[in-house]
Protein backbone atom coordinates (compact mmCIF):
# COMPACT_ATOMS: atom_id res chain seq x y z
CA UNK A 1 0.00 0.00 0.00
CA UNK A 2 1.07 3.57 -0.62
CA UNK A 3 2.23 5.50 2.44
CA UNK A 4 1.53 9.11 3.35
CA UNK A 5 3.82 12.09 2.69
CA UNK A 6 4.55 12.56 6.40
CA UNK A 7 5.78 8.99 6.89
CA UNK A 8 9.47 8.54 7.52
CA UNK A 9 11.66 6.28 5.41
CA UNK A 10 11.72 3.83 8.31
CA UNK A 11 7.94 3.71 8.44
CA UNK A 12 7.68 3.20 4.68
CA UNK A 13 10.18 0.34 4.79
CA UNK A 14 8.40 -1.15 7.80
CA UNK A 15 5.09 -1.22 5.94
CA UNK A 16 6.64 -3.26 3.12
CA UNK A 17 8.23 -5.66 5.57
CA UNK A 18 5.14 -6.33 7.69
CA UNK A 19 2.90 -6.76 4.65
CA UNK A 20 5.32 -9.28 3.14
CA UNK A 21 5.27 -11.14 6.45
CA UNK A 22 1.47 -11.30 6.48
CA UNK A 23 1.43 -12.78 2.98
CA UNK A 24 3.60 -15.60 4.32
CA UNK A 25 1.52 -16.46 7.38
CA UNK A 26 -2.07 -15.92 6.18
CA UNK A 27 -2.38 -19.65 5.34
CA UNK A 28 -1.56 -20.45 8.98
CA UNK A 29 -4.33 -18.16 10.16
CA UNK A 30 -6.87 -19.87 7.91
CA UNK A 31 -5.76 -23.27 9.12
CA UNK A 32 -6.02 -22.38 12.82
CA UNK A 33 -9.41 -20.74 12.27
CA UNK A 34 -10.79 -23.98 10.81
CA UNK A 35 -9.20 -26.03 13.59
CA UNK A 36 -10.18 -23.50 16.27
CA UNK A 37 -6.64 -23.47 17.62
CA UNK A 38 -4.80 -20.45 18.99
CA UNK A 39 -2.29 -19.38 16.28
CA UNK A 40 0.83 -19.71 18.43
CA UNK A 41 3.14 -20.19 15.46
CA UNK A 42 2.05 -16.84 14.01
CA UNK A 43 2.82 -15.05 17.27
CA UNK A 44 6.13 -16.85 17.56
CA UNK A 45 7.08 -15.45 14.17
CA UNK A 46 5.71 -11.99 15.06
CA UNK A 47 7.91 -11.93 18.15
CA UNK A 48 10.95 -13.01 16.10
CA UNK A 49 10.37 -10.03 13.81
CA UNK A 50 9.85 -7.61 16.72
CA UNK A 51 6.66 -6.21 15.18
CA UNK A 52 5.02 -5.72 18.58
CA UNK A 53 7.77 -3.21 19.34
CA UNK A 54 6.72 -0.90 16.50
CA UNK A 55 5.44 1.72 18.93
CA UNK A 56 8.12 1.17 21.60
CA UNK A 57 10.95 3.75 21.74
CA UNK A 58 14.33 2.49 20.59
CA UNK A 59 15.78 3.23 24.01
CA UNK A 60 13.73 0.32 25.36
CA UNK A 61 14.47 -2.13 22.58
CA UNK A 62 11.64 -1.16 20.26
CA UNK A 63 11.55 -0.05 16.63
CA UNK A 64 10.76 3.57 17.54
CA UNK A 65 8.11 3.99 14.84
CA UNK A 66 5.55 5.65 17.10
CA UNK A 67 1.78 5.37 16.92
CA UNK A 68 2.10 5.47 13.14
CA UNK A 69 4.25 2.35 13.14
CA UNK A 70 1.87 0.62 15.55
CA UNK A 71 -1.03 1.38 13.18
CA UNK A 72 0.94 0.19 10.14
CA UNK A 73 1.52 -3.14 11.87
CA UNK A 74 -2.09 -3.35 13.10
CA UNK A 75 -3.48 -2.70 9.60
CA UNK A 76 -1.35 -5.39 7.99
CA UNK A 77 -1.72 -8.09 10.68
CA UNK A 78 -5.46 -7.45 10.95
CA UNK A 79 -5.90 -8.89 7.50
CA UNK A 80 -6.01 -11.95 9.77
CA UNK A 81 -8.96 -10.92 12.00
CA UNK A 82 -8.17 -13.12 15.01
CA UNK A 83 -4.41 -12.55 15.27
CA UNK A 84 -4.98 -8.88 14.56
CA UNK A 85 -7.16 -8.50 17.64
CA UNK A 86 -4.56 -10.23 19.84
CA UNK A 87 -1.77 -8.15 18.30
CA UNK A 88 -3.63 -4.92 19.06
CA UNK A 89 -4.50 -6.16 22.54
CA UNK A 90 -0.81 -6.78 23.15
CA UNK A 91 -0.06 -3.10 22.67
CA UNK A 92 -3.17 -2.08 24.60
CA UNK A 93 -1.98 -4.12 27.55
CA UNK A 94 0.23 -1.27 28.70
CA UNK A 95 2.14 0.34 25.81
CA UNK A 96 0.87 3.93 25.94
CA UNK A 97 0.09 3.74 29.65
CA UNK A 98 3.67 2.73 30.48
CA UNK A 99 5.26 5.16 28.01
CA UNK A 100 3.25 8.14 29.28
CA UNK A 101 2.79 7.40 32.98
CA UNK A 102 5.16 4.59 33.89
CA UNK A 103 8.30 5.02 35.95
CA UNK A 104 11.70 4.54 34.37
CA UNK A 105 11.97 1.16 36.10
CA UNK A 106 8.61 0.08 34.71
CA UNK A 107 9.61 1.12 31.20
CA UNK A 108 12.84 -0.83 31.43
CA UNK A 109 11.04 -3.91 32.71
CA UNK A 110 7.80 -4.07 30.68
CA UNK A 111 8.62 -2.47 27.31
CA UNK A 112 11.36 -4.94 26.31
CA UNK A 113 8.98 -7.81 27.14
CA UNK A 114 6.32 -6.24 24.93
CA UNK A 115 8.85 -5.79 22.13
CA UNK A 116 9.83 -9.46 22.35
CA UNK A 117 6.24 -10.46 21.70
CA UNK A 118 4.92 -11.16 25.18
CA UNK A 119 1.14 -11.18 24.76
CA UNK A 120 -0.78 -8.62 26.76
CA UNK A 121 -4.45 -7.91 27.44
CA UNK A 122 -6.61 -5.08 28.72
CA UNK A 123 -9.19 -5.72 31.47
CA UNK A 124 -11.90 -3.09 31.99
CA UNK A 125 -15.35 -4.64 31.45
CA UNK A 126 -17.03 -6.33 34.42
CA UNK A 127 -20.34 -8.03 35.18
CA UNK A 128 -21.23 -4.69 36.78
CA UNK A 129 -19.70 -2.21 34.37
CA UNK A 130 -19.34 -1.97 30.60
CA UNK A 131 -19.62 1.35 28.82
CA UNK A 132 -20.11 2.88 32.28
CA UNK A 133 -16.53 2.02 33.21
CA UNK A 134 -16.53 4.44 36.14
CA UNK A 135 -19.03 2.14 37.87
CA UNK A 136 -16.64 -0.82 38.08
CA UNK A 137 -16.82 -2.79 41.32
CA UNK A 138 -13.49 -4.62 41.35
CA UNK A 139 -11.60 -3.51 44.46
CA UNK A 140 -7.95 -2.97 45.29
CA UNK A 141 -7.12 -2.49 48.95
CA UNK A 142 -3.66 -1.54 50.20
CA UNK A 143 -1.45 -4.38 51.46
CA UNK A 144 1.98 -4.47 53.05
CA UNK A 145 3.92 -4.28 49.78
CA UNK A 146 1.24 -3.40 47.26
CA UNK A 147 -2.47 -3.95 46.72
CA UNK A 148 -4.90 -6.88 47.05
CA UNK A 149 -7.32 -7.22 44.11
CA UNK A 150 -10.74 -8.85 44.30
CA UNK A 151 -13.37 -9.03 41.57
CA UNK A 152 -14.07 -10.22 38.07
CA UNK A 153 -13.40 -8.95 34.55
CA UNK A 154 -15.17 -10.27 31.46
CA UNK A 155 -15.02 -10.13 27.66
CA UNK A 156 -11.23 -10.07 27.89
CA UNK A 157 -9.43 -10.71 24.61
CA UNK A 158 -6.52 -13.20 25.00
CA UNK A 159 -7.84 -14.38 28.37
CA UNK A 160 -5.57 -17.22 29.46
CA UNK A 161 -2.95 -16.85 26.72
CA UNK A 162 -1.79 -13.35 27.69
CA UNK A 163 1.09 -13.00 30.13
CA UNK A 164 0.40 -9.36 31.05
CA UNK A 165 -2.98 -7.82 31.97
CA UNK A 166 -3.67 -4.09 32.24
CA UNK A 167 -6.28 -4.04 35.03
CA UNK A 168 -8.31 -1.22 36.56
CA UNK A 169 -9.85 -1.41 40.04
CA UNK A 170 -11.60 0.77 42.60
CA UNK A 171 -9.33 2.09 45.37
CA UNK A 172 -11.74 4.58 46.92
CA UNK A 173 -15.39 4.60 47.99
CA UNK A 174 -15.40 8.34 48.69
CA UNK A 175 -18.27 10.13 46.89
CA UNK A 176 -15.95 13.08 46.35
CA UNK A 177 -13.30 10.87 44.71
CA UNK A 178 -16.01 9.25 42.57
CA UNK A 179 -17.30 12.67 41.51
CA UNK A 180 -13.79 13.74 40.49
CA UNK A 181 -12.90 10.38 38.90
CA UNK A 182 -10.18 9.78 41.47
CA UNK A 183 -11.59 6.43 42.65
CA UNK A 184 -9.75 4.08 40.26
CA UNK A 185 -6.15 2.89 40.01
CA UNK A 186 -4.30 1.10 37.20
CA UNK A 187 -2.33 -2.13 37.70
CA UNK A 188 -0.38 -4.62 35.63
CA UNK A 189 -1.10 -8.18 36.75
CA UNK A 190 1.14 -10.95 35.47
CA UNK A 191 0.00 -14.45 34.64
CA UNK A 192 0.66 -16.90 37.44
CA UNK A 193 -0.08 -14.52 40.29
CA UNK A 194 -1.66 -16.53 43.16
CA UNK A 195 -5.46 -16.16 43.17
CA UNK A 196 -5.56 -14.98 39.52
CA UNK A 197 -7.39 -17.38 37.19
CA UNK A 198 -9.52 -17.76 34.07
CA UNK A 199 -13.10 -18.45 35.09
CA UNK A 200 -14.61 -19.07 31.67
CA UNK A 201 -13.86 -18.87 27.95
CA UNK A 202 -16.69 -17.23 26.01
CA UNK A 203 -18.10 -18.19 22.64
CA UNK A 204 -18.09 -14.84 20.85
CA UNK A 205 -18.60 -14.18 17.15
CA UNK A 206 -15.37 -13.51 15.31
CA UNK A 207 -13.20 -15.31 17.88
CA UNK A 208 -12.79 -18.65 16.13
CA UNK A 209 -9.06 -19.06 16.81
CA UNK A 210 -8.44 -16.73 19.74
CA UNK A 211 -9.74 -16.68 23.30
CA UNK A 212 -12.12 -14.28 24.96
CA UNK A 213 -13.02 -14.91 28.57
CA UNK A 214 -13.80 -14.06 32.17
CA UNK A 215 -11.03 -13.44 34.71
CA UNK A 216 -11.35 -14.00 38.46
CA UNK A 217 -9.22 -12.17 41.04
CA UNK A 218 -9.30 -13.62 44.56
CA UNK A 219 -6.96 -11.82 46.94
CA UNK A 220 -4.46 -11.26 44.13
CA UNK A 221 -1.38 -9.43 45.37
CA UNK A 222 0.02 -6.78 43.02
CA UNK A 223 3.30 -5.14 44.06
CA UNK A 224 3.62 -1.37 44.08
CA UNK A 225 6.10 -1.71 41.22
CA UNK A 226 3.16 -2.79 39.05
CA UNK A 227 0.97 0.23 39.76
CA UNK A 228 0.84 2.57 36.75
CA UNK A 229 0.69 6.17 37.88
CA UNK A 230 -0.38 7.02 41.41
CA UNK A 231 -3.35 5.78 43.37
CA UNK A 232 -6.41 7.49 41.96
CA UNK A 233 -4.88 8.03 38.50
CA UNK A 234 -6.71 5.04 37.00
CA UNK A 235 -9.34 7.02 35.13
CA UNK A 236 -6.67 9.18 33.48
CA UNK A 237 -4.62 6.10 32.59
CA UNK A 238 -7.68 4.28 31.25
CA UNK A 239 -9.08 7.09 29.10
CA UNK A 240 -5.66 7.73 27.59
CA UNK A 241 -5.40 4.03 26.85
CA UNK A 242 -8.89 3.98 25.36
CA UNK A 243 -8.01 6.76 22.91
CA UNK A 244 -5.02 4.73 21.78
CA UNK A 245 -7.16 1.59 21.62
CA UNK A 246 -9.67 3.36 19.40
CA UNK A 247 -6.85 4.50 17.12
CA UNK A 248 -5.52 0.95 16.80
CA UNK A 249 -9.01 -0.46 16.26
CA UNK A 250 -9.35 2.05 13.43
CA UNK A 251 -6.15 0.61 11.95
CA UNK A 252 -7.58 -2.88 12.34
CA UNK A 253 -10.56 -1.99 10.18
CA UNK A 254 -8.19 -1.00 7.37
CA UNK A 255 -6.88 -4.55 7.19
CA UNK A 256 -10.44 -5.86 6.96
CA UNK A 257 -11.39 -3.35 4.28
CA UNK A 258 -8.34 -4.40 2.27
CA UNK A 259 -9.41 -8.04 2.50
CA UNK A 260 -12.95 -7.17 1.42
CA UNK A 261 -11.67 -5.31 -1.63
CA UNK A 262 -9.08 -7.99 -2.38
CA UNK A 263 -11.78 -10.64 -2.52
CA UNK A 264 -14.77 -8.83 -3.99
CA UNK A 265 -13.08 -7.17 -6.97
CA UNK A 266 -11.40 -10.27 -8.47
CA UNK A 267 -14.50 -12.33 -7.65
CA UNK A 268 -16.80 -10.08 -9.66
CA UNK A 269 -14.32 -10.05 -12.54
CA UNK A 270 -14.65 -13.84 -12.75
CA UNK A 271 -18.28 -14.47 -11.81
CA UNK A 272 -20.44 -14.51 -14.97
CA UNK A 273 -24.19 -13.87 -14.77
CA UNK A 274 -26.60 -12.70 -17.46
CA UNK A 275 -23.86 -13.27 -20.01
CA UNK A 276 -21.33 -10.89 -18.43
CA UNK A 277 -18.98 -10.65 -15.46
CA UNK A 278 -20.83 -9.30 -12.43
CA UNK A 279 -18.26 -6.50 -12.28
CA UNK A 280 -20.15 -5.05 -15.28
CA UNK A 281 -23.35 -4.65 -13.28
CA UNK A 282 -23.70 -1.03 -12.22
CA UNK A 283 -25.17 -1.88 -8.81
CA UNK A 284 -22.02 -3.89 -8.03
CA UNK A 285 -19.85 -1.06 -9.30
CA UNK A 286 -21.60 1.34 -6.95
CA UNK A 287 -21.01 -0.95 -3.97
CA UNK A 288 -17.34 -1.39 -4.86
CA UNK A 289 -17.02 2.38 -5.32
CA UNK A 290 -18.45 2.86 -1.83
CA UNK A 291 -16.03 0.27 -0.46
CA UNK A 292 -13.05 2.06 -2.02
CA UNK A 293 -14.33 5.39 -0.67
CA UNK A 294 -14.72 3.97 2.83
CA UNK A 295 -11.24 2.45 2.76
CA UNK A 296 -9.47 5.58 1.50
CA UNK A 297 -11.31 7.86 3.92
CA UNK A 298 -10.82 5.49 6.86
CA UNK A 299 -7.12 5.22 6.10
CA UNK A 300 -6.68 8.99 6.02
CA UNK A 301 -8.57 9.38 9.32
CA UNK A 302 -6.52 6.67 10.99
CA UNK A 303 -3.07 7.83 9.95
CA UNK A 304 -3.84 11.47 10.57
CA UNK A 305 -4.83 10.49 14.12
CA UNK A 306 -1.67 8.39 14.51
CA UNK A 307 0.43 11.31 13.27
CA UNK A 308 -1.27 13.56 15.83
CA UNK A 309 -0.34 11.00 18.51
CA UNK A 310 3.29 11.15 17.37
CA UNK A 311 3.24 14.96 17.51
CA UNK A 312 2.01 14.79 21.10
CA UNK A 313 -1.38 16.34 20.34
CA UNK A 314 -4.59 15.60 22.21
CA UNK A 315 -6.35 13.02 20.02
CA UNK A 316 -9.49 12.59 22.15
CA UNK A 317 -11.70 13.88 19.34
CA UNK A 318 -9.82 12.41 16.37
CA UNK A 319 -9.50 8.89 17.82
CA UNK A 320 -13.23 8.71 18.53
CA UNK A 321 -14.17 10.06 15.11
CA UNK A 322 -11.87 7.53 13.45
CA UNK A 323 -13.30 4.61 15.40
CA UNK A 324 -16.88 5.71 14.77
CA UNK A 325 -16.43 6.20 11.03
CA UNK A 326 -14.20 3.19 10.47
CA UNK A 327 -16.15 0.65 12.50
CA UNK A 328 -19.53 1.61 11.12
CA UNK A 329 -17.97 1.87 7.67
CA UNK A 330 -16.43 -1.61 7.71
CA UNK A 331 -19.66 -3.10 9.07
CA UNK A 332 -21.63 -1.66 6.17
CA UNK A 333 -18.86 -2.53 3.72
CA UNK A 334 -18.85 -6.18 4.83
CA UNK A 335 -22.60 -6.44 4.26
CA UNK A 336 -22.26 -4.85 0.82
CA UNK A 337 -19.35 -7.14 -0.05
CA UNK A 338 -21.37 -10.22 0.91
CA UNK A 339 -24.29 -8.94 -1.17
CA UNK A 340 -22.04 -8.52 -4.20
CA UNK A 341 -20.64 -12.04 -3.87
CA UNK A 342 -24.02 -13.57 -3.13
CA UNK A 343 -24.10 -17.07 -1.66
CA UNK A 344 -20.32 -17.44 -1.79
CA UNK A 345 -19.99 -14.45 0.50
CA UNK A 346 -21.93 -16.31 3.17
CA UNK A 347 -19.56 -19.25 3.30
CA UNK A 348 -16.41 -19.49 5.46
CA UNK A 349 -14.43 -20.32 2.32
CA UNK A 350 -14.01 -16.56 1.84
CA UNK A 351 -13.16 -14.14 4.70
CA UNK A 352 -16.21 -11.89 4.27
CA UNK A 353 -18.41 -13.46 6.94
CA UNK A 354 -15.49 -13.55 9.40
CA UNK A 355 -14.86 -9.84 8.79
CA UNK A 356 -18.55 -9.05 9.22
CA UNK A 357 -18.48 -10.74 12.64
CA UNK A 358 -15.34 -9.00 13.95
CA UNK A 359 -16.66 -5.71 12.54
CA UNK A 360 -19.74 -6.10 14.72
CA UNK A 361 -17.53 -6.87 17.71
CA UNK A 362 -15.63 -3.61 17.19
CA UNK A 363 -18.87 -1.65 17.02
CA UNK A 364 -19.06 -2.55 20.72
CA UNK A 365 -15.53 -3.30 21.99
CA UNK A 366 -13.16 -0.49 22.87
CA UNK A 367 -16.09 1.89 23.28
CA UNK A 368 -19.52 1.50 21.71
CA UNK A 369 -20.54 3.70 18.81
CA UNK A 370 -22.86 5.50 21.22
CA UNK A 371 -20.02 6.13 23.67
CA UNK A 372 -17.85 7.48 20.86
CA UNK A 373 -20.64 9.82 19.78
CA UNK A 374 -20.96 11.15 23.34
CA UNK A 375 -17.23 11.89 23.43
CA UNK A 376 -17.33 13.49 19.98
CA UNK A 377 -20.25 15.69 21.03
CA UNK A 378 -18.59 16.80 24.25
CA UNK A 379 -15.07 17.28 22.87
CA UNK A 380 -16.28 18.66 19.55
CA UNK A 381 -18.32 21.43 21.18
CA UNK A 382 -15.34 22.29 23.35
CA UNK A 383 -12.77 22.37 20.56
CA UNK A 384 -15.03 24.16 18.07
CA UNK A 385 -16.45 26.62 20.61
CA UNK A 386 -15.07 29.71 18.83
CA UNK A 387 -16.69 28.61 15.57
CA UNK A 388 -20.06 27.77 17.12
CA UNK A 389 -20.99 31.14 18.58
CA UNK A 390 -24.40 32.49 17.65
CA UNK A 391 -23.99 35.12 14.90
CA UNK A 392 -25.32 38.52 15.91
CA UNK A 393 -28.20 39.68 13.73
CA UNK A 394 -30.17 42.91 13.60
CA UNK A 395 -33.12 44.27 11.63
CA UNK A 396 -31.87 46.01 8.48
CA UNK A 397 -33.06 49.63 8.50
CA UNK A 398 -34.03 49.66 4.81
CA UNK A 399 -35.02 46.04 4.21
CA UNK A 400 -36.74 45.45 7.53
CA UNK A 401 -35.44 41.84 7.70
CA UNK A 402 -32.88 40.14 9.95
CA UNK A 403 -29.28 40.32 8.69
CA UNK A 404 -25.91 39.36 10.16
CA UNK A 405 -23.91 42.29 11.50
CA UNK A 406 -20.44 43.00 12.80
CA UNK A 407 -21.74 45.87 14.91
CA UNK A 408 -21.15 45.47 18.62
CA UNK A 409 -23.98 46.85 20.77
CA UNK A 410 -23.13 49.60 23.22
CA UNK A 411 -23.18 48.06 26.68
CA UNK A 412 -25.30 49.66 29.41
CA UNK A 413 -23.73 49.99 32.86
CA UNK A 414 -27.07 49.27 34.53
CA UNK A 415 -30.06 47.09 33.74
CA UNK A 416 -33.73 47.81 34.32
CA UNK A 417 -36.92 45.99 33.45
CA UNK A 418 -37.92 48.19 30.49
CA UNK A 419 -34.47 48.14 28.89
CA UNK A 420 -34.11 44.37 29.27
CA UNK A 421 -37.60 43.76 27.94
CA UNK A 422 -36.87 45.86 24.85
CA UNK A 423 -33.73 43.81 24.14
CA UNK A 424 -35.73 40.58 24.41
CA UNK A 425 -38.48 42.00 22.21
CA UNK A 426 -36.02 43.11 19.54
CA UNK A 427 -34.50 39.61 19.59
CA UNK A 428 -38.02 38.27 18.91
CA UNK A 429 -37.99 40.20 15.63
CA UNK A 430 -34.63 38.66 14.70
CA UNK A 431 -34.97 35.14 16.13
CA UNK A 432 -38.69 34.65 16.81
CA UNK A 433 -38.38 30.98 17.74
CA UNK A 434 -35.33 31.26 20.03
CA UNK A 435 -34.56 32.26 23.60
CA UNK A 436 -31.66 34.56 24.43
CA UNK A 437 -28.79 33.10 26.43
CA UNK A 438 -27.11 34.79 29.36
CA UNK A 439 -24.12 35.46 27.07
CA UNK A 440 -26.44 37.09 24.52
CA UNK A 441 -27.95 39.38 27.16
CA UNK A 442 -24.60 40.36 28.65
CA UNK A 443 -23.55 41.69 25.25
CA UNK A 444 -26.00 44.54 26.04
CA UNK A 445 -25.53 44.96 29.80
CA UNK A 446 -22.21 45.22 31.64
CA UNK A 447 -23.63 44.10 34.96
CA UNK A 448 -23.10 41.29 37.46
CA UNK A 449 -25.06 38.08 37.04
CA UNK A 450 -26.91 38.73 40.27
CA UNK A 451 -28.25 42.06 38.95
CA UNK A 452 -29.30 40.50 35.65
CA UNK A 453 -31.02 37.61 37.45
CA UNK A 454 -32.88 40.00 39.73
CA UNK A 455 -34.43 41.87 36.80
CA UNK A 456 -35.25 38.64 34.96
CA UNK A 457 -36.97 37.18 38.01
CA UNK A 458 -38.99 40.35 38.40
CA UNK A 459 -40.13 40.19 34.78
CA UNK A 460 -40.96 36.50 35.19
CA UNK A 461 -43.10 37.19 38.24
CA UNK A 462 -45.13 39.67 36.15
CA UNK A 463 -45.57 37.18 33.31
CA UNK A 464 -43.50 39.27 30.89
CA UNK A 465 -40.70 36.76 30.26
CA UNK A 466 -40.34 32.98 30.24
CA UNK A 467 -37.12 31.60 31.76
CA UNK A 468 -35.33 28.30 31.24
CA UNK A 469 -33.08 27.07 34.04
CA UNK A 470 -30.25 24.56 34.03
CA UNK A 471 -28.25 23.19 36.97
CA UNK A 472 -26.36 26.50 37.23
CA UNK A 473 -29.47 28.69 37.34
CA UNK A 474 -31.14 30.91 34.75
CA UNK A 475 -29.78 29.97 31.33
CA UNK A 476 -32.24 31.30 28.72
CA UNK A 477 -34.89 34.01 28.54
CA UNK A 478 -37.65 34.94 26.09
CA UNK A 479 -40.31 37.66 26.09
CA UNK A 480 -43.90 36.43 26.43
CA UNK A 481 -46.82 37.77 24.37
CA UNK A 482 -47.56 40.21 27.15
CA UNK A 483 -43.90 41.18 27.31
CA UNK A 484 -43.74 41.90 23.59
CA UNK A 485 -46.80 44.14 23.83
CA UNK A 486 -45.32 45.93 26.83
CA UNK A 487 -42.02 46.60 25.03
CA UNK A 488 -43.33 47.94 21.71
CA UNK A 489 -46.63 48.61 19.96
CA UNK A 490 -47.90 45.88 17.60
CA UNK A 491 -46.88 47.92 14.55
CA UNK A 492 -43.22 47.59 15.54
CA UNK A 493 -43.27 43.90 14.71
CA UNK A 494 -45.06 44.07 11.35
CA UNK A 495 -43.28 43.35 8.07
CA UNK A 496 -44.50 42.15 4.66
CA UNK A 497 -42.69 41.57 1.35
CA UNK A 498 -43.37 44.21 -1.29
CA UNK A 499 -45.17 41.73 -3.56
CA UNK A 500 -47.93 41.17 -0.99
CA UNK A 501 -51.04 43.14 -2.02
CA UNK A 502 -52.52 45.47 0.58
CA UNK A 503 -56.01 44.00 0.28
CA UNK A 504 -54.62 40.63 1.36
CA UNK A 505 -53.39 42.01 4.69
CA UNK A 506 -55.57 42.73 7.67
Amino acid sequence: MKGFPWWTEEQLAFEKKVNAFVEEVIPLDQETRWKRKFPREIFKRISEQGFTGAGVPKAYGGLGLGATGACIAAEAISRMPGPGRVFVGNMLGGLRQIIELGTEEQKKYFLPLLTKGEIGAIAITEPYAGTDAAAMEMTARPGETGYILNGKKRFIVSAGVASRYMVYARTSTSPEDRKNFRHLTAFIVEKGAPGFSVEMINEVIGFENIQNGVLDFHDVHVPTTHVIGNEGDGWQVMTGGLNFERTLISAQTLGWLRELLGNVVPFTQRRVQFGQPTSSLVNNQFKIADLITTYKTARLLTYYTAYAWDLGWDTSLESNIAKLYNCEGVMNASLDAIQVMGGDGLTPFYPLSAIMKVAKVENIAGGTMEACRLVIHRMGLRQLADQLKMPRRIIHEELGVPVVTNQVPEKQATVDADGLLKVLAEDYRVNPGLHMSREDLKAFFDVADESLDGVLLGLESRGLVKLHRDRKGIALAKATYEGLNRAFPAEHYRWFPEWVEAENIF
